[in-house]
């Protein structure tokens, strides 16, 4: 690749990746409002904005600017990360994720349920796509 050519990409990128950064905090300077449990699959994650950071590949959400994990694991993931269950985590979640669901995604105790059974029905759905067995303490 030519000098300009890599100049070219280089500035391409750092384009990208301030598009990407102004998303993510437009997106989580305004409060959105939590999908009901009529909501299925996917959707209830993009009407909830869990995909502004977040992809959810069980259902086909690819968030390329993630900077979150897939949430199709987060039943497994929390646990590894964070030595909690995903039920205590959203109870009472430590770093970023406190930030965002006081402020971006407010969870009324109602809604955390909700949101603890969209993450392990996701998890369900992950499993049977991999054919991975599920944990058994979860």
């Amino acid at each position: 690749m030519t000098r300009a050519g890599v100049t070219t990409a280089i500035v391409l990128s750092l384009a990208m990746t301030s598009a990407a950064c102004a998303n993510i905090v437009e997106a989580q300077a305004q409060p959105v409002t939590v999908a009901g449990p009529h909501v299925q699959g996917g959707e209830w994650f993009k009407q909830s904005g869990c995909t502004a950071c977040h992809s959810v590949s069980v259902y086909n959400i690819w968030n390329l600017t993630a900077v979150g994990p897939d949430l199709s694991a987060a039943v497994e993931d929390v646990p590894r990360r964070f030595g909690v269950s995903l039920d205590e985590f959203l109870q009472a979640p430590t770093g970023t994720m406190a930030m965002v669901l006081s402020t971006r995604i407010p969870l009324t105790p109602e809604q955390r349920v909700m949101a603890i059974g969209k993450l392990k029905e996701a998890y369900r759905e992950h499993q049977e796509a991999t054919g991975v067995r599920p944990i058994a303490s979860h």
